[in-house]
């Protein structure tokens, strides 16, 4: 809920922008404005979703120079389709009539000027995108904010360990941890700071990581853990938890409903506002659970 609330207000605040700007340097009226404003937002919304899960589900995780060409070869993209798009949409919207409506490229500086902006909007639109997904960076992000290391340096350990008094191992892999009949684990501890807190896996929702972190979602809040997803996952009830993408494991006992997302894909929207998009074969994996 609170990602979809996000993505309407940014469009509405992508719109009225566009409008206003129309207004102030074109002095249409507010007719003209408001489809001025249309023509440029379109352009930005459909081909910025489309940026979004491509950064989310593709490069999220990926080496750095890797990712460097894909924003490369995806700015392009995204500068030359919003720039076409638009004035198509101008054509249509001030040059329609009975016989169609004229297509008119912009001006040599009118075509530069739109695509500075359009590569504008492409690096905010990625930047979001990364902050929408759990990566080493909001490790970074929490380091700057904080001044102290051991504040968000946490580590899984195993219940014996934390019940016993033993040290605890910063780099402990959950895999390691003490595990249940049923194959999972009989409890987590994390360290924040020089403390141990419990924590309680019936409130986790999600877990989303990234290279050799992950962070732990619960319905109060979240915590980022020093251990691979993948050593997460086999320490997890695999009757309770899937992973359902590379970069994410659910509590298949925290959604609260799944819808199509296109490609054999489902959007997930989990019972804590969070919505997550599987991968085909994270999909699969639950769709193996219909009744």
């Amino acid at each position: 809920m609170r990602q979809r609330t996000f993505d309407v207000l940014a469009v509405v605040g992508v719109f009225v922008a566009y409008t206003a700007t129309i207004r102030l340097a074109m002095g249409l009226d507010l007719a003209g404005c408001l489809l001025g404003g249309a023509a440029n937002t379109i352009p930005v919304v459909i081909f910025g979703v489309a940026v979004r899960r491509i950064v989310a589900q593709r490069l999220v995780g990926r080496a750095a120079g890797i990712q460097l060409v894909a924003h490369l070869l995806l700015c392009a993209a995204f500068t030359a389709l919003s720039y076409l798009l638009l004035i198509v949409l101008l054509g249509l919207f001030n040059g329609a009539g009975p016989d169609g409506f004229v297509v008119r490229p912009f001006s040599l500086s009118g075509a530069a000027w739109q695509s500075l902006e359009n590569v504008t909007t492409y690096a905010l639109i990625a930047a979001v995108s990364y902050l929408q997904v759990p990566d080493r960076a909001q490790l970074a992000l929490h380091r700057e904010s904080t001044g102290d290391d051991a504040a968000v340096a946490i580590a899984v350990l195993p219940a014996s360990a934390a019940e016993a008094g033993r040290p605890a191992v910063p780099d402990a892999p959950a895999a390691e941890s003490e595990a249940r009949a049923d194959g999972g684990l009989s409890r987590y501890f994390v360290r924040i700071g020089d403390e141990l807190r419990p924590l309680d896996m019936d409130t986790v929702v999600s877990i989303g990581g990234a290279d050799d972190y992950a962070e732990v979602r619960t319905q109060s809040g979240k915590h980022l853990v020093r251990v691979t997803l993948a050593e997460f996952a086999k320490s997890l009830d695999p009757a309770k938890y899937v992973r359902v993408h590379r970069s994410w494991i659910v509590n298949t006992h925290r959604i609260a409903r799944a819808e199509p997302a296109g490609g054999g894909r489902l959007l997930l929207h989990m019972d804590n506002g969070q919505t997550i998009s599987t991968s085909r074969d994270g999909a699969k994996l639950l769709r193996n659970r219909v009744i």
